[in-house]
This record gives C-alpha cells, structure tokens and sequence, in this order.
C-alpha cells in the first residue's frame, strides 16, 4: 500500500451536505454544493502539499540537504500541475492526482548516486544541482511519454500481465525506500549500522512526532471505518505538528532554532523555481545518459502505479474506469510538470477517496485543490515553513511501512509459498543492487513464471480411440461392428493453445506411453497401429516443439505405428517440414486437412485390413443386395434404381421428404447451405447405407442437400410405396422400419461414444 493505494471497501452513501444540495432550491443546493467541493479542496490541498513536501525533502536529504531550499519548489509545483491536468482530464470528474511516491522513492535513491558521480567526477555544487533538477524534468518527461505510449497502442490494461508477486516485490521494494528515505531525512545522514543510534540522540521532538505520526496512521487506518478516513490523516497530522510545538517550547528553543536544527524548512518563493531548460549548460549530461536505463525503470514503475491506483479507484467506488484514458491525463500531467521540472505524478488513491467519501463528483473540487496549492506556494511560503520535518517524516514512515505489512505480510497469507518468496527476492533486490537490478529480476521471474504456469496447462484437448470419435462417413452395420472392434488400433489426440518446450516433452512422453504400452492382456487388445494428432487448435509451436514431434514419429516407427497429422495450418506445416523431413512421403507422416478427412482415411485402412483378413467380411460389405438382411430382399422389386454422375443432386434442401434412399454404390454427401455459395459438409454416405429416412418419419422438409461425390447408383424407396407396402405386405413394410430402427440406433450408439469421449 502507498499513499495513492489502499485497501478501502465500497462507499456509496451521499453526504449529508450533499443530499441536502440535492432537496433544496436550486440557489441554496449550488452553494452546499460549493461548500462541499471547497472542503474537499482544501483537505486534499492539505494532504498534497504535506506528501510534496516530504517527497522534496527525501530526495534532497544526507548529501543534497543543503538544496533543500532550491529543490523543494520542484516538488510543491507538481501538486498544483498534476493535480490541475487531471482533474481536468481524467475520465472521473473526481479523481485527484498528484506527485508519485512509489517513483519519488526510486527517484531519491538515483538522485542520490547520481550527485556522488559528478561530485567524485569534479563537479561543483552548482554542477551537482542541475544535474538533480534536470534528473527529476527528465524522469517527469520519460514517465509523460511512456504514459502517452501505452494510451495511444491502447495497452491499459497492460497490468495485467504481470504476475501478482512481481508487482508485489516491487511495491514491497519501494516501500522499503521509502522508510529508509524517511530515516534518512530525519537524520540527515545516509542509513547506515549507525542509524538506530543517531536517532535515539535526536531531541524527543524531533523524532516522536514522526513515530506518532507514522505509527498512529497504520493503527488507526486500521481500526477506523472507512467512512470516516477523511478525518484521520488531517487528525494525526495535528496531533504530531502539536507535540512537536509543544516539545520546542518545553525545550526552550525558537523557531529560528528549530530552522538551524532542520527540523524547519525554508521555502524559496515559487517565482524562484529553476527551469530544466535552463539548467542544461550546467548540468552533467554523460552522467544523466549513464543512467539510462535507471530513468527508465522509475517511468516503468511509475507507470505500474498509474494502472494499481486508477484500478483501485474503479473497484472501491463501483466505477468503469477507461485506462487508456487515464494513462493519457497522467501522461500529459507528467510532460507538463516535466517541462516545469516536478516530480512524477500519478493518480492519488488516497486524495481521490477523500473526495469521493465527502460527496464530490465533479471536477470543481479538483481544480479548487490545484488552485489552493497554488495560492499558498505562491503567496503564503511561510504557511509551509512551519509544517515541521518530523511530521512529514512520520508520513513517509507510514506509507513505506503500510507498503511492507501489505506486501510482506498480508501476501504470505494469500500466496503459495513460491510465490510469495519473489516478492521479498525482488525487494531485497531493489534495496542491494538497485531498480534496474530488481526489474531485471521482475522481468525473468515474470517469464520463468509463465513457462512454469503455462507448462502446467494441459494441451490435451481431447483423447479419443475408434469408438470415441468417428468420421462423418456412414458406414454399415457390419462395417460398424469391425470399427467398434478395431477401436483400440487408433490412438487420437487433439491439442490446444502455444507448444512450446515447456509442453512438448510432456506431450511427447504421455503420446509415446500411450504406444509403447504392452496391450492389456486379460482382453487380448493389438497394439496401437494409428496416431493421429490434431492441430486445429494450435496457435503455434517453438523448435523444441518439432524436435519433440520428430522423436514421436521415430517412436511411431519403432512401433510400426502410422502416424496421422490433422489441421495443420500452412505457417505449421512449413515449420514441421523442417523438423519432420518430408511430409509428403509415403511412410508417413501423413497429413490431412481437417480430422475428419483424417480419421475417414483411418477408418478406410481399418476396413480395408478386415477385409483382405476375412473374405467373409469382404463378402458381405459394398453392395446392397448382401447389405440388406435376406428378410429384405423381398424390397428390391419395389425399388427404383438412380444412377447419377458426379455432383449431381439426390435431392435439395427444402424438398419434399417423399423417398429413402439405399446407397449401392459409389458415395453421396450431405451438404448445408451456409451462405455466399458455400456449403458445409456434414456427413457422407458410402455403398450400403440408406439416406433421406429423417424427413420421411418427421413429415418435414429436406433440412440439407445431398450430393454424388462420385458415380453412383442409389435405389429409391417412395413414401407412397412404403404406404402402400403397410397395407398389402405389412410383414415387409415392418422389416423394412425395423431395418431403419436398427440404423438410427447404430448411429445413436456411435454418438453417444463421441459424447462420452468428450467429456
């Protein structure tokens, strides 16, 4: 949690001030209305300039204290620029924005080393501050254009792909920074094994106020309603400036004491500000590129911090928030508040909840705030000249603090151990080696995360054997029963989503148990004599991928298995070509457009092997007279026969449903209409088989054309004739619709496998 996050619940009521606006007369609503945006204004104009001036304070503490007084308007002038932009432009009317903690507490970290690099390079004091000033413009600037980046390609919720424990390693980081930030400003020395005891000698009011301060905000934040956090940071905030005032005067000292001792800032008036632009002959810029990489990692962050906060904001108050749209109001923010050399701003969880809970819902509030800020920075310096250093000291304690309990603690609750044991490795990180150091580290677990997650999807859509999944092919009865027991020679696979080495070789192990395995021998099952692999659904595969596919057709071969490849695409096909020799050989593997194309081809091998096995088989399958049982044969007589020519039509959609149809020879598809003169094949019907007896029971309409694929001869069986049958043979007539029972069951049988399979 950091000072723009938190963990507030859902607040939907209106304020009293507010609904009485509402009920009264039109003058007197508007004037409530005002009052309550002017309160509103003020608290957060409170609450920003406090934050601001702690934020200057923590970047020019230990070795830049003495430009704290020339460093301190960069900060003050970002409260009013960022707060001003986005009140005007964000797609809340309530939202306030203001400087950015997390990208302050990078910020003083790199100011820090930055000014040790060009003091130790022989730069002067003047050297020393414009190059800080420009680092803070530039960051400011970075940070506005990779905002603008990722609002114009539409990225907002670019968030959303990085792991949870990354994020939560680098907000545990800054939070780290930002108590040894506070540490470092209450000292005004670098934290060090020292530091503990430097603090126990500071005067009691110099360091309790800061321990009230920062210890009674995570106390209370805690144990006070939501509703009712408006009034507990301005109330802690009193209590710490009044023990410290009383503290001084208990203690004899004045004011002017007090500046000596640092525990009172000086404020240069606004008019005073240095323009980066104006600091550039003086500044080091090598020092500025050499640290590159470092700038960017803040904007990143900084960034992050937009996406947290504004997501944080839609959740708490029930509100669809437009992310690229708030990426391009703190976009533009920051670039005008880097122009002017302020401090990274981002939106304010906290200042925005505090408008929301007092009833604000426009943008009167938010530019009254920026309005204030200016006011006092501009006209009343020594107003902030009495906020004492503690203070700010013990809010910068409370927000690195509230950070590490979120991130620290209440993580390892909510996490797997693995998990969370990123976000202290990242953290750890970021206080050693730096930011750069720790989004290195972000980024490779980030990735070693996905592999692992990714790795543990199954890519095994479906598993299926002869009798699970069947082409759109009718067969036979007879040839039926020779598929349902040659079911066990086709092993069949259908795979989903990105292969890649992390999935390869469990696929490639699981696929070569699978054909390795010894048949079962209590039911005497062959071995596997087909794989087929189906990619319909497979996005794309990596090199690792192919290699695995290419020892599964090796094992294949071992097993004197024939291997099958379905729905590759043309990109699929081209990188398996590399990696599986020739696709197009004759020993395989062999490649089919789609799995029904496939597993028809299968099903053909199948049959063909039974038949040159068992000439009885072949006997009695491919023609009409032997497909028939003999209690049929009396039917032939009453038969027309109709032979048709490729591509010819038994019948069309929406015809009358007159006439079943026995397939003698050759073979027939039924085909849908789908629109723009395409069709979709739904079934074929080869020798054998009967076609047409749906509408013929229903009474409906022909649903589907059915077309020759091939010279075929079909013999044709009228409804009227049928008719007929029942009254002056009504033994054949029920034959023949016990014939058709039997054919509808069998078909039922085939898909209620293809069902169970699936599921």
């Amino acid at each position: 949690m950091s000072e723009n996050t938190s963990d507030d619940s859902k607040f939907h009521r209106t304020t009293p001030a507010r609904a009485a606006a509402s009920s009264s007369d039109p003058p007197h609503a508007a004037f409530a209305s005002f009052g309550v945006d002017a309160l509103a204004g003020l608290l957060t104009t409170l609450i920003a300039l406090s934050y601001a001036a702690g934020y200057g304070a923590m970047i020019f503490s230990a070795g830049l204290s003495p430009w704290i007084a020339a460093g301190m308007p960069t900060a003050l002038l970002s409260c009013v620029i960022v707060a001003l932009v986005v009140s005007l432009t964000s797609s809340q009317p309530f939202m306030i924005a203001g400087p950015d903690s997390n990208g302050t507490a990078l910020l003083a970290g790199l100011a820090s080393a930055l000014a040790l690099s060009v003091h130790a390079a022989g730069g002067s004091d003047d050297a020393v501050l414009a190059t800080v000033l420009v680092l803070i413009a530039v960051t400011s600037l970075v940070t506005g254009a990779l905002l603008f980046a990722l609002a114009y390609w539409k990225r907002g919720n670019a968030i959303q792909y990085i792991p949870f424990p990354v994020i939560g390693g680098f907000l545990a980081g800054t939070g780290l920074l930002l108590l040894e930030g506070a540490l470092r400003v209450l000292t005004d020395l670098p934290v060090g094994i020292a530091t503990p005891r430097i603090v126990m000698q500071l005067p009691w009011f110099a360091s309790v106020p800061a321990l009230v301060v920062g210890l009674g905000l995570l106390v209370m934040t805690r144990i006070t309603p939501p509703s009712r956090y408006v009034i507990v940071l301005p109330s802690m905030m009193t209590l710490g400036i009044a023990i410290f005032y009383i503290g001084l005067a208990s203690s004899g000292k004045s004011l002017e004491d007090a500046r000596h001792m640092g525990l009172l800032f000086h404020y240069e008036p606004i008019g005073g500000a240095r323009l980066p632009f104006a600091l550039l002959h003086d500044a080091w810029l090598p020092a500025l590129f050499s640290n590159a990489p470092e700038i960017l990692a803040i904007a990143a962050v900084s960034s992050m911090t937009v996406l947290l906060n504004t997501t944080s904001i839609g959740v708490t108050t029930s509100r669809d928030i437009d992310f690229n749209r708030e990426m391009r109001a703190a976009g533009l923010a920051n670039l005008v508040t880097g122009l002017a050399g302020g401090l990274v701003g981002a939106q304010s969880m906290t200042r925005t909840m505090t408008n929301w809970r007092l009833g604000v819902r426009d943008r009167r509030a938010g530019v009254l705030a920026a309005c204030f800020s200016l006011v006092v920075i501009a006209f009343f310096p020594s107003l902030m000249a009495l906020l004492p250093k503690p203070v700010l000291v013990g809010l910068q304690i409370f927000i690195g603090a509230a950070m590490l309990i979120e991130w620290l603690i209440n993580s390892f609750r909510r996490l797997p151990w693995h998990d969370y044991l990123l976000i202290p490795a990242i953290m750890v990180c970021i206080a050693v080696y730096g930011i750069v150091a720790g989004v290195l580290l972000g980024v490779v677990a980030a990735c070693l995360l996905f592999v692992v997650r990714y790795g543990c999807v199954s890519c095994f859509r479906l598993e299926f054997d002869g009798r699970g999944r069947r082409s759109n092919v009718e067969r036979t009865v007879d040839e039926n029963r020779v598929l349902d027991a040659q079911a066990h020679a086709l092993y069949g696979v259908a795979l989903q989503g990105f292969l890649f080495f992390g999935t390869a070789y469990s696929i490639l192990t699981h696929m070569r148990a699978r054909i390795e395995a010894a048949p079962a021998a209590k039911n005497g099952s062959a071995n596997v004599r087909f794989v087929l692999v189906d990619f319909a659904r497979v996005h794309g595969v990596d090199a690792s991928s192919t290699a695995s596919f290419m020892r599964l057709r090796q094992a294949c071969a071992r097993a004197n298995t024939q291997l099958v490849l379905t729905g590759l695409s043309p990109a699929l096909k081209a990188w398996f070509a590399k990696g599986i020799t020739d696709l197009k050989s004759p020993v395989g593997p062999h490649v089919f457009a789609d799995l029904d194309n496939g597993l028809e081809w299968i099903e053909t091998q199948v049959l063909n092997a039974a038949r040159a096995a068992n000439p009885t088989f072949a006997a009695h399958t491919g023609t009409f007279a032997s497909t028939l049982p003999d209690t049929l044969d009396a039917l032939r007589p009453h038969l027309e026969t109709l032979t048709l020519a490729p591509g010819a039509y038994v019948f069309r959609q929406a015809d009358p449903g007159d006439s079943i149809y026995f397939v003698e020879s050759g073979r027939v598809t039924v085909a849908l209409s789908v629109g723009d003169e395409r069709t979709l094949r739904l079934r074929s019907f080869g020798a054998g088989t009967i076609v047409g007896e749906m509408a013929v029971y229903t009474g409906a309409r022909r649903s589907a054309d059915v077309v020759a694929d091939e010279p075929t001869v079909v013999l044709r069986l009228a409804l009227s004739t049928l008719q007929r049958l029942e009254t002056d043979d009504p033994a054949l007539a029920a034959r023949m619709h016990k014939f058709v029972a039997r054919v509808l069951a069998a078909r039922l049988v085939v898909a209620n496998e293809q069902i169970r399979a699936a599921q």
